[in-house]
C-alpha cells in the first residue's frame, strides 16, 4: 500500500505535491512516524471514497441508495471507527445514516408477530400487498480525519421499491450532496522551511457528488449494485477529475429453527486501489444476538458481535486483525429503530 501511496504522491495534483515535500522535510528532520503518517494520507487522501466502514453489511444503505425504505421501520444509525491504533493520529471516522420509507401504517410490507414465523415466510406463506409502490427517502454524513485532512460527505437519497412479484421486489435509488475536505498545515511539520506549498494554515474545498444504485431483494436472497462519483472540483487547478466508486453485493437470509445465517459477498472498485473482494457471514439467534465474520479484500480479517434490545436499540462492535504491526482497528455502533405501528416492534424479521 505504500508504493502505491508514494506513485501518488508523485504523480497526483498540488495537494498531492504538497504532501510529497512534506515527506521530505519530515525525513530531512528524522522524524520518520510523521514520514509513514504522510506516505499513509497520501494514500487515504486519493483513496478517500472508499468505503471505511467495518460494519457495512448491517447497513447496505451506505453503498446504496435504492436501500433507503426497504425496512418498515425509521432507521437511524451512528458509529465509530479508529483504525491502525498503534500509529499516532491514525485515521478516525464517524458516520451517521438514516432511512425510511413512505408507506402508511396499513401499507407495510410484512405482517406476523413472531420469530417462528419467519421460516413460514421463506416457505412463502405472505400476507403481502405485492401491488403497491414504494417511496424512501434517506440521507447520510460520513466524517473521516487523518492528521492534517478531514473529510466530510453529505448525501441525501431517494429511492422507489416495485414489487415484482409476492416474493420480489426491485427498487432504484439516486442520491446527491457535497464532499467538503480540508488540509490543515501546522508548524510542527513545516518549521522554518520557506516554500509556498508550506504555507502554514488551512485549506478547504468543495466537490459536489452523485450516486446510483439498484437493489433486488425477497425474504431470501438478495443482490444490488451501485455507482458513486465525485465530480470535477471547480477550486482545483490542475482540473483533476475524481475517481468512481463501484459497488456490487450478493447475499442470502437462510432462516432455521431460531437462527438466521446471512452470508454476503461485496465486489468494489474504488478506481485508485484497484478492485477488491468482501466475504461476511452473521449468524442471529431470535434476533437478540449475533456474531459474525469478514474477510476484507480477502486478506484482512474481522469479528463482529452485537445485541438487539427489545427489537429498538442495536449495539454492534467489530474487531478488525490488522497483519501489520500498525495496530488493530475498532469500530462501535449504535441503532435505533423507530417503529411505524405500536405492535411492529414485536415483528422480528427486517431486511439485512
Amino acid at each position: 500500500m505504500l508504493s502505491r501511496a508514494l506513485c501518488a504522491v508523485l504523480s497526483g495534483g498540488k495537494g498531492d505535491k504538497t504532501l510529497f515535500v512534506l515527506l521530505i522535510v519530515s525525513l530531512m528532520k528524522k522524524k520518520w512516524y510523521i514520514s509513514l503518517l504522510f506516505l499513509l494520507m497520501a494514500s487515504y487522501a486519493d483513496a478517500q471514497n472508499e468505503l471505511f466502514s467495518r460494519q457495512y453489511f448491517l447497513n447496505n444503505y451506505l453503498m446504496n441508495p435504492a436501500v433507503a425504505g426497504v425496512n418498515d421501520y425509521m432507521d437511524v444509525r451512528l458509529s465509530y471507527s479508529r483504525q491502525w491504533t498503534n500509529i499516532k493520529n491514525s485515521p478516525t471516522s464517524i458516520l451517521f445514516t438514516f432511512n425510511t420509507n413512505l408507506a402508511k401504517d396499513k401499507d407495510q410490507v410484512l405482517r406476523y408477530s413472531d420469530f417462528d414465523k419467519r421460516y413460514r415466510v421463506e416457505k412463502g406463506h405472505l400476507d403481502y400487498n405485492y401491488r403497491r409502490i414504494k417511496h424512501g427517502v434517506g440521507a447520510k454524513v460520513t466524517y473521516d480525519k487523518l492528521n492534517i485532512f478531514t473529510y466530510t460527505d453529505v448525501t441525501l437519497s431517494y429511492a422507489c421499491h416495485v414489487p415484482l412479484s409476492p416474493y420480489w421486489t426491485l427498487s432504484a435509488g439516486v442520491g446527491a450532496g457535497v464532499s467538503m475536505s480540508t488540509m490543515k498545515i501546522g508548524d510542527e511539520y513545516v518549521g522554518d522551511v520557506d516554500d509556498p506549498l508550506l504555507k502554514v494554515g488551512k485549506r478547504n474545498e468543495a466537490t459536489p457528488l452523485v450516486e446510483a444504485g439498484v437493489w433486488l431483494y425477497s425474504t431470501g436472497p438478495f443482490v444490488g449494485g451501485s455507482l458513486s462519483r465525485y465530480m470535477k472540483d471547480p477550486y482545483d487547478e490542475d482540473n483533476k477529475e475524481r475517481y468512481n466508486n463501484i459497488y456490487a453485493t450478493a447475499g442470502w437470509q437462510l432462516y432455521f429453527s431460531r437462527f438466521a445465517f446471512v452470508p454476503s459477498v461485496m465486489y468494489k472498485n474504488d478506481g485508485y486501489s484497484g478492485t477488491g473482494v468482501d466475504i461476511n457471514a452473521v449468524l442471529w439467534y431470535e434476533d437478540m444476538v449475533w456474531i459474525g465474520g469478514s474477510l476484507r479484500k480477502l486478506e484482512n480479517p474481522s469479528v463482529h458481535m452485537g445485541i438487539l434490545l427489545r427489537n429498538t436499540i442495536e449495539l454492534n462492535y467489530t474487531y478488525d486483525i490488522n497483519k501489520r504491526d500498525w495496530g488493530a482497528s475498532h469500530e462501535i455502533g449504535v441503532a435505533y429503530r423507530i417503529w411505524k405501528r405500536a405492535d411492529a416492534c414485536k415483528n422480528k424479521w427486517y431486511f439485512r
